[in-house]
This record gives structure tokens, C-alpha cells and sequence, in this order.
């Protein structure tokens, strides 16, 4: 992708019932190769009988704020804190099938818990993701699942993987995952990532994760000219992954 400005929307998400839905807004421009924040990063909730609209979600940030505004050559990438698929063997059995499975000897190899791409970051960084089919998470994922799909619907934004990356989507959904880039949960994040984070932000919030999420977006499209490189799919889980979402990480993490 190759863009002069790039938005990055972070989105720490709460369960259906929270108001501390994390948010936070900024921006990359080539010219400058600088990052700054838009607005003041937030916690919000979702309205009472109804959907968050991304328009709601972005005003909390920042009134100012206008998506339609935006030339043509201003990319806008949402991070976002939860999953945004289920396992496949999982979805299988809910529908009727009988996926192939034994007994696992690890947790992290049961089909019906984790993704591949849980997996994945289980492999690389001995990390352990919450399991959307088992765990509580599963109420932050299907917030998730709806409120991207219908942006999707409304604000004609792309869900990677799930959709076929063009050069010239505008508008692109990712997952990411906070908690690979601090070594606790209530910490800062990892000093090499410090000097970008905003003033006025308190570690341990969900505005702080929110923060997170929204660096991972930025370096999505900025091919490592300011923060590290992400790192996409493989293609020989193309079909896997397509199916059952991604997590997009810093390819140089483990290095840190």
C-alpha cells in the first residue's frame, strides 16, 4: 500500500454490557514520518438499544473528526482487540458436522478452542490467546463480529483476512493483540514503543490498549518506514485463515 496519510483507529473491546470500550485516533503522514494523536483516547459503551456506529465510536475521540473528509489518498485502518472469527472445527459442530479430532495433549492443539492463528502466536511467543469458543472473550468477540460487519456494510471498510487485500482498499479492518507488546497486563507498553504513545494516557486502561491497537494500524500500511513491520498470513494457511481470521503482529517482536 502506498499512501501519503495514514489514520489509525484503535478499538480495545469491552463486552456487550461495558462502557469501557477503548478508543483512540492518529495519524502518520509520509511527509512528516511522524505519528500524532487526534483528539483525547476514550472509554465509551455501546448505546442503549442500539449498535455503536463508527461515527459515535470516532466522535467520542474526537468531535472534529470527519471520515468523509478524507481524499483518496488517506488510508484508514481500524485495529481492533478481540477476535473476529471462531475456530472452524467449532463453526462446523455448531452447524452439524463432526469435525476430525482426538483428545489434544495440549490445550492450545484443541481445534474447537483455538484458531490457527492462535496457534501461531502460542508458537512464537509462548503466549496464550483467550479462546473466543471457550472462554469470555466470546462476549467481546461477537460485539466485535457485528459492529466490524455492519462498518463493513455501512462505511465499506475490508475485514482482513477475510476479504482479499487490494492495493486500493481505502478502508481495512484488522486484529491485534495488545498484550504481546507489555509484559504484563497493567504495564507500559515495551520502551521501544513508548516515544509514540500520547500524554495524556494512563497504563492499564483500555484508552492505553486502545492506543496499542492503533500503532498496530498504522504499521499495517507504513511497511516499517516508523514502527516495525506486521506480520501477515502465511500463504500456506490462506484457506485456514480466510475462514477463521488473523492476528496481526510486529514481525520483529521476538526480537525485543
Amino acid at each position: 500500500m502506498d499512501f501519503n496519510r495514514v489514520i489509525g483507529i484503535g478499538w480495545d473491546v469491552s463486552g456487550w454490557m461495558g462502557n469501557n470500550h477503548g478508543a483512540a485516533i492518529c495519524e502518520w503522514k509520509r511527509e512528516t514520518n511522524r505519528i500524532s494523536w487526534l483528539g483525547s483516547p476514550a472509554e465509551v459503551a455501546i448505546p442503549e438499544n442500539n449498535l455503536l456506529s463508527l461515527k459515535h465510536f470516532i466522535q467520542q475521540v474526537d468531535p472534529s473528526f470527519n471520515l468523509s473528509s478524507l481524499d483518496e489518498h488517506t488510508l484508514v485502518v481500524i485495529g481492533v482487540d478481540a477476535p473476529l472469527g471462531f475456530p472452524a472445527a467449532f463453526t462446523e459442530l455448531l452447524i452439524g458436522g463432526r469435525p476430525e479430532m482426538v483428545k489434544p495433549k495440549r490445550e492450545i492443539d484443541n481445534p474447537l478452542a483455538y484458531r490457527y492463528t492462535d496457534r501461531e502466536i502460542h508458537r512464537v511467543f509462548g503466549k496464550k490467546p483467550l479462546s473466543a469458543a471457550y472462554d469470555r472473550i466470546g462476549n467481546n468477540a461477537t460485539a466485535a463480529m457485528l459492529h466490524t460487519k455492519r462498518w463493513q456494510e455501512e462505511e465499506y471498510f475490508q475485514i482482513y483476512p477475510f476479504t482479499d487485500p487490494n492495493s486500493a482498499d481505502r478502508r481495512v479492518i484488522i486484529e491485534v493483540y495488545p498484550a504481546l507488546l507489555k509484559e504484563k497486563k497493567f504495564k507500559e507498553v515495551h520502551e521501544h514503543l513508548a516515544e509514540f504513545f500520547p500524554s495524556n494516557v494512563a497504563p492499564g486502561t483500555d484508552a492505553y490498549d486502545a492506543c496499542i491497537c492503533a500503532l498496530y494500524a498504522i504499521s499495517f500500511s507504513t511497511n516499517g518506514l516508523l514502527l516495525p513491520k506486521l506480520q501477515g498470513p502465511p500463504e500456506d494457511h490462506e484457506e485456514e485463515v480466510k475462514e477463521e481470521g488473523w492476528i496481526y503482529y510486529f514481525a520483529n517482536e521476538t526480537s525485543k
